[in-house]
Protein backbone atom coordinates (compact mmCIF):
# COMPACT_ATOMS: atom_id res chain seq x y z
CA UNK A 1 0.00 0.00 0.00
CA UNK A 2 2.92 2.26 -0.65
CA UNK A 3 2.33 5.71 -2.04
CA UNK A 4 5.16 5.27 -4.55
CA UNK A 5 4.39 5.17 -8.26
CA UNK A 6 6.53 3.88 -11.11
CA UNK A 7 6.89 6.08 -14.20
CA UNK A 8 5.22 3.33 -16.21
CA UNK A 9 2.60 2.20 -13.72
CA UNK A 10 0.37 -0.76 -14.65
CA UNK A 11 -2.75 1.27 -13.81
CA UNK A 12 -1.85 3.72 -16.61
CA UNK A 13 -0.75 1.05 -19.11
CA UNK A 14 -3.74 1.57 -21.38
CA UNK A 15 -2.55 5.15 -21.81
CA UNK A 16 1.21 4.72 -22.26
CA UNK A 17 0.85 1.67 -24.51
CA UNK A 18 -1.13 3.86 -26.92
CA UNK A 19 0.52 7.24 -26.32
CA UNK A 20 4.18 6.59 -25.54
CA UNK A 21 4.79 10.33 -25.10
CA UNK A 22 2.41 10.57 -22.13
CA UNK A 23 4.53 9.30 -19.18
CA UNK A 24 7.32 11.85 -19.57
CA UNK A 25 4.83 14.66 -20.16
CA UNK A 26 2.97 13.71 -16.97
CA UNK A 27 6.09 13.07 -14.89
CA UNK A 28 6.39 16.59 -13.44
CA UNK A 29 2.69 16.98 -12.65
CA UNK A 30 1.91 16.08 -9.02
CA UNK A 31 -0.83 13.60 -8.23
CA UNK A 32 -4.04 15.05 -6.79
CA UNK A 33 -5.47 12.80 -4.09
CA UNK A 34 -9.23 13.20 -4.55
CA UNK A 35 -11.96 12.21 -2.13
CA UNK A 36 -12.82 9.31 -4.47
CA UNK A 37 -9.23 8.07 -4.29
CA UNK A 38 -9.24 8.31 -0.48
CA UNK A 39 -12.53 6.42 -0.33
CA UNK A 40 -11.06 3.73 -2.58
CA UNK A 41 -7.94 3.49 -0.42
CA UNK A 42 -10.08 2.92 2.66
CA UNK A 43 -12.20 0.27 0.92
CA UNK A 44 -9.04 -1.55 -0.20
CA UNK A 45 -7.69 -1.43 3.35
CA UNK A 46 -10.89 -3.01 4.69
CA UNK A 47 -10.91 -5.67 1.98
CA UNK A 48 -7.26 -6.53 2.54
CA UNK A 49 -7.68 -6.63 6.33
CA UNK A 50 -10.62 -9.02 6.08
CA UNK A 51 -8.65 -11.41 3.89
CA UNK A 52 -5.44 -11.13 5.92
CA UNK A 53 -7.40 -11.76 9.13
CA UNK A 54 -8.80 -14.95 7.60
CA UNK A 55 -5.25 -16.06 6.74
CA UNK A 56 -3.90 -15.06 10.16
CA UNK A 57 -1.58 -12.40 8.71
CA UNK A 58 -0.45 -9.11 10.18
CA UNK A 59 -2.79 -6.17 9.43
CA UNK A 60 -0.82 -3.26 10.89
CA UNK A 61 -0.61 -1.44 7.55
CA UNK A 62 -4.33 -1.74 6.93
CA UNK A 63 -5.15 -0.77 10.53
CA UNK A 64 -3.15 2.44 10.15
CA UNK A 65 -4.90 3.43 6.91
CA UNK A 66 -8.31 2.66 8.37
CA UNK A 67 -7.57 4.76 11.46
CA UNK A 68 -6.60 7.70 9.24
CA UNK A 69 -9.51 7.60 6.78
CA UNK A 70 -12.36 5.86 8.60
CA UNK A 71 -14.10 8.89 10.09
CA UNK A 72 -14.30 10.68 6.75
CA UNK A 73 -15.21 7.86 4.35
CA UNK A 74 -16.49 4.74 6.12
CA UNK A 75 -20.11 3.66 5.52
CA UNK A 76 -22.19 0.56 6.12
CA UNK A 77 -22.31 0.19 2.35
CA UNK A 78 -18.52 -0.14 2.30
CA UNK A 79 -18.74 -3.00 4.81
CA UNK A 80 -21.17 -4.87 2.55
CA UNK A 81 -19.10 -4.38 -0.60
CA UNK A 82 -15.82 -5.39 1.03
CA UNK A 83 -17.60 -8.47 2.41
CA UNK A 84 -18.60 -9.28 -1.18
CA UNK A 85 -14.99 -8.93 -2.34
CA UNK A 86 -13.79 -11.15 0.54
CA UNK A 87 -16.40 -13.82 -0.24
CA UNK A 88 -15.49 -13.95 -3.95
CA UNK A 89 -11.76 -14.24 -3.26
CA UNK A 90 -12.20 -16.96 -0.63
CA UNK A 91 -14.58 -18.90 -2.87
CA UNK A 92 -11.98 -18.89 -5.63
CA UNK A 93 -9.27 -19.85 -3.16
CA UNK A 94 -11.33 -22.82 -1.92
CA UNK A 95 -11.85 -23.97 -5.50
CA UNK A 96 -8.10 -23.77 -6.16
CA UNK A 97 -7.29 -25.76 -3.00
CA UNK A 98 -9.74 -28.50 -4.00
CA UNK A 99 -7.52 -29.14 -7.04
CA UNK A 100 -4.14 -28.09 -5.63
CA UNK A 101 -3.94 -28.71 -1.86
CA UNK A 102 -0.89 -26.44 -1.50
CA UNK A 103 -2.44 -23.55 -3.43
CA UNK A 104 -1.58 -20.11 -2.04
CA UNK A 105 -3.59 -16.95 -1.52
CA UNK A 106 -1.46 -13.82 -1.41
CA UNK A 107 -2.82 -10.42 -0.37
CA UNK A 108 -1.26 -7.05 -1.32
CA UNK A 109 1.67 -8.73 -3.07
CA UNK A 110 4.40 -6.57 -4.56
CA UNK A 111 5.21 -7.62 -8.12
CA UNK A 112 8.24 -6.66 -10.21
CA UNK A 113 7.91 -6.07 -13.95
CA UNK A 114 11.37 -4.67 -14.67
CA UNK A 115 12.21 -7.54 -17.01
CA UNK A 116 9.67 -6.10 -19.46
CA UNK A 117 8.96 -2.55 -18.22
CA UNK A 118 11.85 -0.32 -17.10
CA UNK A 119 11.64 0.49 -13.41
CA UNK A 120 8.11 -0.83 -13.06
CA UNK A 121 6.53 -2.45 -10.04
CA UNK A 122 3.06 -2.75 -8.56
CA UNK A 123 0.95 -4.31 -5.84
CA UNK A 124 -1.69 -6.90 -6.67
CA UNK A 125 -4.80 -6.94 -4.46
CA UNK A 126 -5.12 -10.75 -4.42
CA UNK A 127 -3.23 -13.53 -6.19
CA UNK A 128 -4.13 -17.23 -6.12
CA UNK A 129 -1.32 -19.59 -7.11
CA UNK A 130 -2.12 -23.20 -8.01
CA UNK A 131 -1.01 -25.89 -10.42
CA UNK A 132 -2.09 -25.06 -13.97
CA UNK A 133 -3.63 -21.66 -13.06
CA UNK A 134 -2.57 -18.33 -11.59
CA UNK A 135 -5.43 -15.93 -10.89
CA UNK A 136 -4.97 -12.22 -10.26
CA UNK A 137 -7.94 -10.47 -8.64
CA UNK A 138 -8.31 -6.70 -8.65
CA UNK A 139 -10.79 -4.93 -6.35
CA UNK A 140 -12.33 -1.83 -7.94
CA UNK A 141 -14.40 0.30 -5.54
CA UNK A 142 -15.29 3.00 -8.07
CA UNK A 143 -18.65 2.99 -9.81
CA UNK A 144 -18.27 5.74 -12.41
CA UNK A 145 -16.56 3.59 -15.05
CA UNK A 146 -17.27 -0.10 -15.62
CA UNK A 147 -13.94 -1.93 -15.89
CA UNK A 148 -13.64 -4.97 -18.17
CA UNK A 149 -10.98 -7.64 -17.61
CA UNK A 150 -10.90 -8.68 -21.28
CA UNK A 151 -7.42 -7.95 -22.65
CA UNK A 152 -7.05 -5.35 -19.90
CA UNK A 153 -3.36 -4.32 -20.03
CA UNK A 154 -3.14 -3.53 -16.32
CA UNK A 155 -4.43 -6.99 -15.44
CA UNK A 156 -2.20 -8.67 -18.03
CA UNK A 157 0.85 -6.93 -16.54
CA UNK A 158 -0.12 -8.09 -13.04
CA UNK A 159 -0.64 -11.63 -14.35
CA UNK A 160 2.79 -11.46 -15.98
CA UNK A 161 4.39 -10.34 -12.72
CA UNK A 162 2.69 -13.11 -10.76
CA UNK A 163 3.76 -15.71 -13.31
CA UNK A 164 7.38 -14.52 -13.25
CA UNK A 165 7.40 -14.71 -9.45
CA UNK A 166 5.86 -18.16 -9.05
CA UNK A 167 6.39 -20.15 -12.26
CA UNK A 168 9.26 -22.14 -10.73
CA UNK A 169 7.05 -23.41 -7.90
CA UNK A 170 3.97 -24.44 -9.87
CA UNK A 171 3.23 -25.91 -13.30
CA UNK A 172 1.37 -22.87 -14.55
CA UNK A 173 -0.24 -23.10 -17.98
CA UNK A 174 -3.02 -20.52 -17.72
CA UNK A 175 -3.57 -17.12 -16.17
CA UNK A 176 -6.94 -15.69 -15.23
CA UNK A 177 -7.59 -12.01 -14.59
CA UNK A 178 -10.62 -11.09 -12.48
CA UNK A 179 -12.05 -7.68 -11.67
CA UNK A 180 -14.43 -7.38 -8.72
CA UNK A 181 -16.42 -4.13 -8.89
CA UNK A 182 -19.25 -4.76 -6.41
CA UNK A 183 -20.87 -1.32 -6.36
CA UNK A 184 -22.15 -1.91 -9.89
CA UNK A 185 -22.40 -5.72 -9.67
CA UNK A 186 -19.50 -6.18 -12.08
CA UNK A 187 -17.55 -9.43 -11.93
CA UNK A 188 -15.41 -9.58 -15.07
CA UNK A 189 -13.02 -12.43 -15.93
CA UNK A 190 -10.60 -13.07 -18.75
CA UNK A 191 -8.32 -16.07 -19.26
CA UNK A 192 -5.39 -16.75 -21.55
CA UNK A 193 -2.58 -19.25 -21.86
CA UNK A 194 0.89 -18.49 -20.53
CA UNK A 195 2.41 -18.66 -24.07
CA UNK A 196 -0.14 -16.08 -25.24
CA UNK A 197 0.71 -13.80 -22.32
CA UNK A 198 4.46 -14.08 -22.88
CA UNK A 199 4.06 -13.48 -26.61
CA UNK A 200 2.13 -10.26 -25.90
CA UNK A 201 4.72 -9.21 -23.34
CA UNK A 202 7.63 -9.65 -25.77
CA UNK A 203 6.02 -8.29 -28.95
CA UNK A 204 3.80 -5.51 -27.61
CA UNK A 205 4.51 -4.65 -23.99
CA UNK A 206 8.30 -4.56 -23.92
CA UNK A 207 8.98 -2.47 -27.07
CA UNK A 208 6.30 0.10 -26.25
CA UNK A 209 7.39 0.29 -22.61
CA UNK A 210 10.96 1.05 -23.63
CA UNK A 211 9.74 3.71 -26.03
CA UNK A 212 7.52 5.28 -23.37
CA UNK A 213 10.29 5.23 -20.77
CA UNK A 214 12.54 7.09 -23.19
CA UNK A 215 9.80 9.62 -23.91
CA UNK A 216 9.80 8.79 -27.61
CA UNK A 217 6.91 8.70 -30.00
CA UNK A 218 4.20 11.21 -30.94
CA UNK A 219 1.30 12.33 -28.77
CA UNK A 220 -1.53 10.02 -29.79
CA UNK A 221 -4.95 11.17 -28.50
CA UNK A 222 -7.68 8.64 -27.81
CA UNK A 223 -10.02 7.28 -25.14
CA UNK A 224 -6.97 6.70 -22.96
CA UNK A 225 -6.65 10.50 -22.50
CA UNK A 226 -9.52 10.52 -20.00
CA UNK A 227 -7.35 10.24 -16.89
CA UNK A 228 -4.20 11.81 -18.31
CA UNK A 229 -2.82 14.50 -16.01
CA UNK A 230 -1.90 16.79 -18.93
CA UNK A 231 -4.95 16.31 -21.16
CA UNK A 232 -6.06 19.91 -20.55
CA UNK A 233 -2.95 21.35 -22.19
CA UNK A 234 -1.82 18.50 -24.44
CA UNK A 235 -1.13 19.86 -27.92
CA UNK A 236 -1.91 16.55 -29.61
CA UNK A 237 -5.35 16.26 -28.01
CA UNK A 238 -6.16 19.94 -28.55
CA UNK A 239 -5.19 19.69 -32.23
CA UNK A 240 -7.37 16.64 -32.75
CA UNK A 241 -10.40 18.18 -31.04
CA UNK A 242 -10.18 21.54 -32.78
CA UNK A 243 -9.37 20.17 -36.25
CA UNK A 244 -12.36 17.82 -36.53
CA UNK A 245 -14.70 20.35 -38.12
CA UNK A 246 -11.93 22.07 -40.05
CA UNK A 247 -11.02 18.86 -41.83
CA UNK A 248 -14.52 18.62 -43.30
CA UNK A 249 -14.09 18.95 -47.10
CA UNK A 250 -17.70 20.01 -47.70
CA UNK A 251 -18.60 23.70 -47.34
CA UNK A 252 -21.33 24.75 -44.98
CA UNK A 253 -22.77 21.86 -42.97
CA UNK A 254 -21.09 18.67 -41.78
CA UNK A 255 -22.66 15.60 -43.39
CA UNK A 256 -24.17 12.77 -41.33
CA UNK A 257 -21.54 10.46 -42.79
CA UNK A 258 -18.71 12.73 -41.66
CA UNK A 259 -20.38 13.18 -38.26
CA UNK A 260 -20.64 9.40 -37.77
CA UNK A 261 -17.11 8.72 -39.00
CA UNK A 262 -15.13 11.47 -37.25
CA UNK A 263 -17.06 13.27 -34.53
CA UNK A 264 -19.44 10.88 -32.76
CA UNK A 265 -16.72 8.28 -32.00
CA UNK A 266 -14.67 11.04 -30.31
CA UNK A 267 -17.50 12.91 -28.62
CA UNK A 268 -16.82 11.66 -25.09
CA UNK A 269 -13.13 12.49 -25.51
CA UNK A 270 -13.95 16.00 -26.72
CA UNK A 271 -16.24 16.56 -23.72
CA UNK A 272 -13.53 15.29 -21.38
CA UNK A 273 -11.00 17.63 -23.01
CA UNK A 274 -13.30 20.65 -22.71
CA UNK A 275 -14.01 19.87 -19.04
CA UNK A 276 -10.29 19.45 -18.44
CA UNK A 277 -9.45 22.78 -20.07
CA UNK A 278 -12.08 24.58 -17.97
CA UNK A 279 -10.83 23.01 -14.75
CA UNK A 280 -7.15 23.58 -15.54
CA UNK A 281 -7.50 27.23 -16.57
CA UNK A 282 -9.65 28.00 -13.52
CA UNK A 283 -7.08 26.48 -11.18
CA UNK A 284 -4.31 28.37 -12.96
CA UNK A 285 -6.24 31.64 -12.73
CA UNK A 286 -6.84 31.13 -9.01
CA UNK A 287 -3.09 30.71 -8.64
CA UNK A 288 -2.47 34.05 -10.36
CA UNK A 289 -2.05 33.16 -14.03
CA UNK A 290 -3.49 35.87 -16.27
CA UNK A 291 -5.45 34.94 -19.41
CA UNK A 292 -5.81 37.90 -21.78
CA UNK A 293 -9.46 38.78 -22.26
CA UNK A 294 -10.69 36.81 -19.23
CA UNK A 295 -11.19 37.47 -15.54
CA UNK A 296 -12.30 35.63 -12.42
CA UNK A 297 -15.80 36.38 -11.17
CA UNK A 298 -18.11 34.93 -8.54
CA UNK A 299 -20.46 32.35 -9.99
CA UNK A 300 -24.22 32.16 -9.51
CA UNK A 301 -25.15 31.83 -5.86
CA UNK A 302 -28.30 30.23 -4.44
CA UNK A 303 -29.79 31.69 -1.25
CA UNK A 304 -30.01 29.31 1.70
CA UNK A 305 -31.59 29.45 5.15
CA UNK A 306 -28.93 29.16 7.82
CA UNK A 307 -31.31 28.36 10.72
CA UNK A 308 -34.54 26.65 9.66
CA UNK A 309 -35.87 26.42 13.24
CA UNK A 310 -35.48 30.16 13.79
CA UNK A 311 -37.23 31.02 10.52
CA UNK A 312 -40.06 28.59 11.33
CA UNK A 313 -40.51 30.20 14.75
CA UNK A 314 -40.53 33.76 13.37
CA UNK A 315 -43.04 32.95 10.63
CA UNK A 316 -45.21 31.00 13.08
CA UNK A 317 -45.38 33.95 15.48
CA UNK A 318 -46.43 36.09 12.56
CA UNK A 319 -49.51 34.08 11.75
CA UNK A 320 -48.29 31.48 9.23
CA UNK A 321 -49.51 27.92 9.84
CA UNK A 322 -46.93 25.06 9.69
CA UNK A 323 -48.57 23.50 6.62
CA UNK A 324 -48.04 26.78 4.77
CA UNK A 325 -44.31 26.97 5.30
CA UNK A 326 -43.25 23.34 5.69
CA UNK A 327 -43.19 20.53 3.16
CA UNK A 328 -44.88 17.28 4.12
CA UNK A 329 -42.60 14.43 5.17
CA UNK A 330 -40.95 12.85 2.14
CA UNK A 331 -39.47 9.37 1.78
CA UNK A 332 -35.73 9.42 1.36
CA UNK A 333 -34.13 8.25 -1.87
CA UNK A 334 -33.16 4.63 -2.51
CA UNK A 335 -29.43 5.22 -1.92
CA UNK A 336 -30.09 6.86 1.48
CA UNK A 337 -32.55 4.12 2.47
CA UNK A 338 -30.02 1.41 1.54
CA UNK A 339 -27.43 3.11 3.75
CA UNK A 340 -29.88 3.31 6.66
CA UNK A 341 -31.51 -0.11 6.36
CA UNK A 342 -28.65 -2.01 4.70
CA UNK A 343 -28.69 -2.78 0.99
CA UNK A 344 -29.53 -6.49 1.26
CA UNK A 345 -32.24 -6.04 3.87
CA UNK A 346 -33.82 -3.07 2.10
CA UNK A 347 -34.03 -4.96 -1.19
CA UNK A 348 -35.45 -8.03 0.57
CA UNK A 349 -38.16 -5.95 2.26
CA UNK A 350 -39.06 -3.61 -0.58
CA UNK A 351 -38.23 -5.51 -3.77
CA UNK A 352 -41.88 -5.51 -4.89
CA UNK A 353 -41.93 -1.72 -4.90
CA UNK A 354 -38.66 -1.04 -6.71
CA UNK A 355 -38.81 -0.32 -10.42
CA UNK A 356 -36.19 0.62 -12.97
CA UNK A 357 -37.72 2.50 -15.90
CA UNK A 358 -35.98 2.43 -19.23
CA UNK A 359 -33.30 5.12 -19.33
CA UNK A 360 -33.29 8.11 -21.63
CA UNK A 361 -31.96 7.33 -25.11
CA UNK A 362 -28.28 8.02 -25.80
CA UNK A 363 -26.35 7.76 -29.06
CA UNK A 364 -23.29 5.55 -28.48
CA UNK A 365 -20.86 3.46 -30.59
CA UNK A 366 -22.15 0.10 -31.84
CA UNK A 367 -19.49 -1.63 -29.73
CA UNK A 368 -21.37 -0.56 -26.57
CA UNK A 369 -22.67 -3.67 -24.81
CA UNK A 370 -26.07 -2.24 -23.87
CA UNK A 371 -29.09 -3.50 -25.85
CA UNK A 372 -30.66 -1.41 -28.60
CA UNK A 373 -33.07 1.21 -27.26
CA UNK A 374 -36.72 0.14 -27.57
CA UNK A 375 -38.88 3.24 -27.91
CA UNK A 376 -42.04 1.09 -27.89
CA UNK A 377 -41.30 -0.13 -24.36
CA UNK A 378 -42.26 3.27 -22.94
CA UNK A 379 -45.68 3.08 -24.62
CA UNK A 380 -46.77 0.51 -22.03
CA UNK A 381 -45.51 2.30 -18.91
CA UNK A 382 -48.92 3.69 -17.97
CA UNK A 383 -50.94 0.53 -18.70
CA UNK A 384 -52.33 -1.29 -15.66
CA UNK A 385 -54.07 -4.64 -15.57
Amino acid sequence: MSGQHALLSPSAAHRWLNCTAAPRLEAEVPDVDSAYAQEGTLAHAYGARKLKSFLGLDTCGEDAEIATLDAAYHTGEMDEYTDTYRAIVLEKYAAAKSKTPDAQLLIETRLDFTGFIPGAFGTADSVIIADDLIEVIDFKYGKGVRVDATENPQMMIYALGAYLLFNFEYRTERVRMTIVQPRIDNLSEFEMSVPQLLDWAEKVLMPRARKAYAGKGPQVPGDWCRFCKVKSHCKGLATMCTDLAGNNPDPGLISARKMAADILPRLSMIKSWVDGVEDYTLRQALEGVKYDGFKLVAGRSVRKISDAAAVTDILGRNGFAPEQIQKPTELRGITDLEKIVGKKRFNALCADFLIKPQGKPALVPETDKRPVYNAAADDFNDITI
